[in-house]
């Protein structure tokens, strides 16, 4: 049985064809990391009825990214990351923006310039600390602007 890993061609060509409810099928079902059933996939992302999951869920198998298991329930065949997707990092539940992990950067980079101030006081001192601010500040803004636009 073939374990769900990452695109080796590129992800950038299920662009057109994963968008909408079939993308939110398949972040809802990347996110839930476990054999799910159409029903559960309808209640869970909202959609009217188990048919039209079962129509999204006909996308991502002839897509080659959702497969079935012995017990007709739907796993992730084949982890990509189109378009809004590529945005984040984590595995399971664990989800987060990529800007995070420069956010973090920047931000201890930032700290560390101000204990660096109380011990001495000059103008590189003074420039670390400014820009540290700012790029920890632009980082973080992005952070949750792209946090705020996840599908699910």
């Amino acid at each position: 049985m073939e374990s769900p890993g990452k695109n080796e061609a590129g992800d950038d060509e299920f662009g057109g064809e994963l968008k909408g409810n079939t993308l939110l099928v398949y972040w809802y079902m990347i996110r839930a990391n476990k054999p799910l059933g159409a029903r559960e996939i309808q209640r869970k992302i909202g959609l009217s009825s188990s048919s039209l999951a079962l129509h999204h869920l006909k996308k991502l198998i002839e897509l080659g990214l959702v497969k079935t298991d012995k017990y007709g329930q739907y796993i992730v065949a084949r982890r990509v990351a189109p378009g809004l997707l590529s945005m984040y990092i984590g595995t399971g539940r664990l989800f987060a923006p990529r800007f995070v992990l420069y956010a973090l950067f920047f931000s201890s980079i930032f700290v560390s310039s101000i204990f660096l101030l109380f011990t001495r006081i000059d103008a590189v001192s003074v420039l670390l600390l400014i820009v540290s601010f700012f790029a920890s500040a632009i980082f973080w803004h992005e952070t949750y602007k792209v946090w705020g636009v996840q599908p699910l």
